[in-house]
C-alpha cells in the first residue's frame, strides 16, 4: 500500500467535513460524472446555491478529497473545474483514539447510501435487469462470501482491487458508472486474538 495515495481522516475536523450529507452527496454526484465539472454543475445537480456548492467544495479542498483540475473560458468567464482526488480516502477505522463513534457512523452512513441507491436502482429496474442478465450482461451483483488468504495474499488482493478502481474511476465514452462498497475484514479476530 502506498501511503501518499492515501488521505486518511484522522482528525475530528476532518471527519466533520466528510460526514456532512451535502459534502457526502457532492462526491457522488462528482464521482458519478467522473470526470472535472464546475461548482455550478454541481450546484445545479444538488439543487443548492452556487455560492453553497463553492463552501462544500472549499472543505473538501482542505482535507485533499477535491482538487482542482483546470480552467476553461466560457463565454468570456472563467470556469474553474474540479475533480474528486485519485487517492483513497480511509475513515480511518484503525484508528484507536476518541473518534470511534464519529467513524462508525460515517462508514454505516456510506454504505447504507450506497444500498439504497442499489435498492432503488433494482426495485425500478427488475425486468430489465432479469432480460440483460440472461443475455451475460451484468448490471448489478451482490457478492457475499468467505476467501482465505494469508497476510501478504490480502495485502496483494487489497491492492489489486484499489489499482483496478483507480484505473477506471474516469469516464470514457463507452462506459457506465458503476457505484461501489467493498468491506473486507478479517473475521477470525476477536480481541485481539486469531480465533482457532
Amino acid at each position: 500500500m502506498d501511503k501518499k495515495n492515501y488521505i486518511v481522516l484522522k482528525t475530528d475536523k476532518d471527519l466533520k467535513i466528510v460526514m456532512s450529507p451535502v459534502r457526502q452527496k457532492l462526491i457522488r454526484v462528482m464521482r458519478n460524472e467522473g470526470k472535472p465539472v464546475t461548482a455550478k454543475f454541481v450546484a445545479d445537480k444538488l439543487e443548492i446555491s452556487p455560492s453553497s456548492a463553492q463552501h462544500h467544495i472549499k472543505k473538501l479542498e482542505q482535507v485533499g478529497i477535491i482538487e482542482f483540475d483546470h480552467n476553461e473560458i466560457i463565454n468570456g468567464i472563467t470556469a474553474r473545474y474540479l475533480r474528486v482526488t485519485e487517492k483513497t480516502v480511509s475513515i480511518g477505522q484503525d484508528i484507536d483514539d476518541d473518534l470511534t463513534a464519529e467513524r462508525d457512523i460515517l462508514a454505516r452512513n456510506v454504505l447504507s447510501t450506497v444500498y439504497d441507491s442499489y435498492k432503488r436502482m433494482i426495485d425500478e429496474n427488475r425486468h430489465l435487469l432479469s432480460e440483460e442478465f440472461k443475455k451475460g450482461n451484468k448490471f448489478a451483483d451482490q457478492l457475499t462470501g468467505i476467501v482465505h488468504l494469508s497476510t501478504e495474499e490480502a495485502n496483494e488482493l487489497f491492492d489489486i482491487i484499489d489499482d483496478y478502481l483507480k484505473k477506471h474511476s474516469k469516464a470514457s465514452e463507452n462506459s457506465h458508472p458503476y457505484e461501489y462498497a467493498l468491506v473486507a475484514y478479517r473475521a477470525d479476530l476477536k480481541d485481539g486474538k486469531s480465533e482457532i
